[in-house]
């Protein structure tokens, strides 16, 4: 069976939401509002680095960010966009790939969000 890609966004965005804590920011705030304008204005792989970011005891800075961009990384793995499985292999791929890969992975990340945002609301 082929689905249309709105339609693997859709059930990706849907797996996505049912994982706990997705999308949620420090302090019960709501990482998932803004993520898509941190892309938009910052770029994608300077929001993933924010997502992937770490203090001094390993611990995620922001753990909300993190599941987003691992949310992001099973997508365009599925989509075969891209070989990473988690949000720290997607920040490697993308910062070694070229610019078509940034590009395409960019724009599917956005518009996976579209639908994240949605369904976690």
């Amino acid at each position: 069976m082929k689905q249309t890609l709105a339609q693997q966004r859709a059930a990706n965005a849907l797996n996505a939401a049912r994982i706990p804590g997705m999308g949620h920011g420090q302090d019960g705030g709501n990482a998932l509002s803004g993520f898509p304008m941190l892309i938009k204005t910052d770029g994608s792989l300077a929001a993933f680095a924010f997502a992937v970011e770490r203090k001094p005891n390993k611990e995620l800075k922001q753990r909300g960010a993190h599941l987003i961009v691992g949310a992001i990384a099973t997508h365009l793995q599925s989509l075969g966009i891209a070989d990473a499985q988690t949000a720290d292999d997607l920040v490697d791929e993308l910062a070694r790939g070229d610019s078509a890969l940034l590009r395409r992975a960019t724009a599917e990340a956005l518009a996976f969000l579209n639908y994240l945002k949605r369904f976690v609301a």
